[in-house]
């Protein structure tokens, strides 16, 4: 739309265009007060989507607008039905006080969901791996990268023909597939994998290399065994540029880069994945699957990871024998009952992790790490015995970590608020201002009545009294007749009809105070140890 024609529609309107044709492939969710609201375009498609009500909004450019909307505390549930159908939203929230802007609320897209991307426990499977992945191709060759991103793993490989790339795709079943525009690789298409064409500039290798040496922190990738993937690091390149422009944040999670080669484990292609229905039923049924039948795990975590090792079985006779070792040591004596008992308590700890350096944790994913990272020693002491080297090498790496769970335990509360907006999070004891801000917000009441019996008391007035509005605040009223009577340290703060209204030192403190009270209590919720 050209500026012609969007300067025919009102101030609200014309900010909703200009960001969304920022954002045209995707629905834009606008944040307007308790609702994000969806329009034209959009509003129709989700309507039908989310089976939603279809309206209209007044007028612009002489036209109904039609919309629909959500309101802002159930967004995640509509986020969750969006993400399973494929789609891909960018979130428009309110950077400014509507009480205090002029003209449009100023507001921006702050994140952009996609089915490969997200990181909320509401909108990933608990028990499955949501992968974004990117192909490069040269030839017959290709370069195939993919990350789960709610837990920071980055992985590449190479390999040559089609069938060799249709096969890792099944085995991985990314969420999304990134491919150069003009590329050509439809037929790479499956169920439940939504197919993003990127700027071909994207897949260069020069800047693909940049990119992920920046973000690996390391000068060149030998150190990570890729150095000689030339499509497997363009893939990649394009891949952390994907994810960097959805979620506009830093990515400190992702710090290696893992290489896989498909000699290492047994090759199957595509179509004998689908017939041993490892992992996906022909039938769609979830529980007729042979990881169904053999995924006991206690914690989302193994789910995860025996669903990967299923999925790509390992050739490496040493390795299998050390396995086979650590299983019968923890078979024998049905010693693993112990292990399991105590992993129970365990959490999703890896994407817990994966939030709290994206900056999107909530108040109870740190309760859930505390009560995990409490569950280690005794784990640990589960472990001791066994003479399998597996289970040493594991043992050797599991650490009380005494000093986080410390902290955890002092400074969050004990049963927090869902969300930080709430408040309540913070332990009381752990951080002097927040608790007397609290106590503030508690006893207000009990202040101001204490200080206007002091103030009728020292003046001698028995009808001075206090009160507050918005507008003006914190306030000693005094009836006219009175007002020469007051103390030198009363200023001056409105004339009303029958009274003058004052305020002192002690009073413009409190005011201060309880008018910072919210937005320091956030900040102190939002510290950083």
């Amino acid at each position: 739309m050209n500026d012609a024609v969007r300067s025919q529609h009102t101030p609200v309107m014309q900010q909703y265009l200009r960001i969304k044709s920022q954002h045209p492939d995707m629905l834009l969710l606008y944040r307007m007060g308790d609702f994000y609201e969806l329009f034209y375009d959009d509003a129709r498609r989700a309507a039908t989507l989310l089976d939603i009500t279809l309206t209209t909004r007044g007028q612009s450019a002489g036209e109904p607008i039609p919309m629909a909307g959500v309101p802002y505390h159930a967004v995640d549930s509509y986020l969750a039905r969006l993400v399973r159908k494929g789609e891909s939203v960018a979130i428009c929230e309110q950077l400014t006080d509507p009480a205090t802007s002029r003209g449009p609320i100023e507001r921006a897209v702050v994140r952009i969901v996609t089915p490969g991307t997200v990181t909320d426990t509401a909108l990933l499977e608990e028990r499955r791996d949501t992968l974004v992945a990117a192909v490069a191709r040269d030839g017959g060759r290709f370069g195939l990268a993919w990350l789960d991103l709610a837990a920071g793993r980055f992985t590449v490989l190479e390999g040559e023909g089609r069938q060799a790339l249709a096969a890792e795709l099944e085995r991985l079943k990314p969420a999304e597939l990134l491919l150069a525009e003009g590329a050509g690789d439809e037929p790479l298409a499956r169920a439940g994998t939504a197919l993003r064409a990127r700027p071909p500039w994207h897949f260069e290798l020069a800047s693909a290399s940049r990119l992920l040496t920046d973000q690996l922190g390391t000068l060149d990738l030998k150190g990570f065994g890729a150095d000689e993937l030339p499509l497997a690091i363009a893939a990649a390149g394009a891949l952390l540029q994907y994810v960097r422009d959805t979620q506009k944040s830093a990515l400190p999670h992702i710090r290696a880069l893992h290489v896989e080669e498909r000699g290492e484990a047994l090759i199957l292609d595509a179509a004998s994945r689908r017939n041993l229905e490892l992992d996906a039923s022909l039938s769609g049924r979830e529980d007729a699957t042979l990881f169904a039948v053999i995924d006991s795990c206690v914690t989302a975590m193994g789910s995860r990871q025996l669903r990967r090792w299923l999925n790509r079985p390992l050739t490496a006779q040493p390795l299998l024998r050390e396995r086979y070792h650590a299983i019968g040591s923890l078979i024998d004596g049905r010693a693993f009952n112990a292990v399991r008992g105590h992993l129970q308590g365990v959490g999703d700890v890896e994407r817990i992790l994966a939030r709290v350096a994206l900056r999107s944790a909530r108040p109870r994913d740190l309760t859930q790490l505390r009560s995990s990272l409490g569950a280690l020693p005794a784990a640990r002491a589960a472990l001791d015995g066994h003479d399998a080297a597996l289970i040493r090498e594991l043992r050797g790496r599991m650490s009380d970590h005494e000093d986080v769970v410390a902290l955890l335990t002092a400074a969050i509360a004990a049963e927090p608020a869902a969300l930080l907006r709430d408040g309540e999070v913070i332990a009381e004891g752990y951080d002097g201002e927040l608790d007397e801000l609290r106590r503030i917000a508690t006893h207000t009441d009990e202040f101001l009545l204490e200080l206007e019996g002091r103030e009728r008391e020292r003046t001698g007035l028995a009808s001075l009294k206090l009160g507050y509005n918005r507008v003006q605040g914190f306030f000693i009223e005094i009836p006219r007749r009175d007002a020469g009577r007051v103390p030198k340290d009363y200023v001056r703060r409105q004339t009303v009809k029958s009274a003058e209204r004052f305020i002192t030192e002690e009073l413009k403190r409190f005011e201060d105070r309880v008018a910072t009270r919210h937005s320091r209590a956030r900040s102190s919720c939002l510290r950083r140890s």
